[in-house]
């Protein structure tokens, strides 16, 4: 029979030999903020749960697969969801989210599914509204990675756009999507209102995009 993802059934030993690592390391993730076991009543012994081991598994590859630092990782979860920096497939982020146990991580919920298409489907746009379009990640062998300048250049878009309510419409591409072949993205974050590169390799400032978008929205009138 399976047991819970979520229930808290592991001491520390038993988890660091399941997911290959010491138990100092285990003890610096959560020292780190990345990972908060659950503690038995009465007594400072740590328990883990099955979903604790699969994303502490998670973070072992972040730091050795792709070369992500404890921090770097913290700083991140600040900002998306861990699902978002591993890229993980929606139906396995909708699997997962009930149980994380991620401490202070940034939550949005998972995308749904997308309706008989390849990449995950935006809603429509209004009639009239400037469009935003974000190229984000950094590619490294065949993988697009998180890249902070574009987590940046994307959430002063989107602040900005709830400014704009049905006027300015944001959507997001990864540097490896038809989308960013069909415009010859080289360079992360790239910034293209209604079809004109204005940002290349760094997110504009709030100032300077919402100067844009008032001169776009100007021109539309």
């Amino acid at each position: 029979m399976e047991r819970p993802r979520d229930e808290a059934i592991y001491p520390i030993s038993a988890a660091a030999q399941r997911v290959g690592l010491s138990a100092r390391t285990l003890r610096i993730y959560e020292e780190e903020g990345l990972v908060r076991p659950a503690r038995k009543p009465a007594a400072a012994q740590r328990l883990y749960t099955e979903q604790d081991l699969i994303w502490i598994r998670c973070i072992s590859e972040l730091i050795h697969g792709h070369s992500l630092t404890t921090a770097g990782i913290r700083r991140l979860l600040d900002l998306i969801p861990c699902w978002e920096i591993k890229h993980c497939p929606a139906e396995v982020a909708r699997q997962c989210a009930p149980y994380l146990n991620i401490p202070n991580m940034a939550v949005r919920p998972p995308a749904p599914p997308p309706a008989n298409a390849a990449e995950p489907q935006q809603p429509p746009e209004p009639g009239g509204a400037v469009e935003v379009k974000i190229f984000y990640g950094i590619r490294e062998f065949g993988v697009v990675f998180p890249c902070l300048k574009c987590i940046q250049a994307e959430r002063i878009a989107r602040r900005i756009a709830e400014r704009y309510p049905g006027r300015v419409v944001v959507r997001k591409h990864d540097i490896l999507s038809p989308e960013a072949g069909r415009y010859g993205v080289m360079m992360t974050p790239t910034v293209i209102v209604d079809d004109e590169v204005v940002a290349t390799g760094k997110a504009l400032s709030a100032n300077r995009l919402e100067q844009l978008l008032e001169r776009y929205l100007k021109d539309d009138r």
